[in-house]
């Protein structure tokens, strides 16, 4: 690649990083994070690779929630909780759907490759 576009391409790219503001997650190998807030699952819908650890973060204050898969791919966190966090590691390629069993429609899924 030529040495001008290089020096044009590199501060337009840091610039759309700027302006997208934070992700959640830099890179894969430092895992996912899925932040459970508002009574709902961010993001939604989540795709990694195998061998992936992704961790649930609670920030929703004082409301509890759990985290149960729901079909054959099993992961569950404690009962209910308001804090904390619970990461699991996930190694087979498919589809995990995923929800907080005490509300009704708070559900999510993650597809790994």
């Amino acid at each position: 690649m030529d040495r001008r576009v290089t020096r044009l391409l590199v501060p337009s790219v840091l610039l759309v990083a700027l302006v997208a503001g934070p992700v959640a997650w830099t890179d894969a190998s430092a895992g996912r994070t899925v932040v459970i807030k508002d009574v709902r699952f961010t993001p939604k819908r989540l795709t990694v690779s195998r061998g992936t650890k992704v961790t649930f973060v609670w920030q929703d204050g004082i409301t509890r929630h759990n985290v149960t898969s729901l079909g054959s791919r099993h992961f569950k966190s404690a009962t209910s909780r308001s804090t904390g966090e619970h990461t699991v590691r996930l190694n087979k390629a498919g589809v995990y759907r995923y929800a907080c069993t005490l509300h009704p429609g708070m559900t999510g899924r993650i597809k790994v490759r």
